[in-house]
């Protein structure tokens, strides 16, 4: 089993990942902190990422003359 299996399986449980890929528990919390910090960068980058590209505005806005 691979981490990514176990985390999808278990969540953040620490003891349950360190059973299933037979490794220490502070190693698996190691794992777990890494995946949690890699997909907040994430969040955070797409996010920054669509405020530049709108700019403030809603995507698909219609225009005034339009409506």
């Amino acid at each position: 089993m691979t981490f990514l299996e176990a985390y999808a399986k278990f969540g953040p449980d620490t003891i349950a990942v360190a059973k299933a890929l037979d490794i220490k528990e502070n190693e698996a919390d190691r794992l777990i902190n890494a995946r949690l910090n890699c997909s907040y960068a994430e969040r955070l980058h797409a996010r920054r990422i669509k405020r530049i590209a709108y700019a403030g505005k809603e995507p698909f806005q219609m225009a005034e003359w339009s409506k």
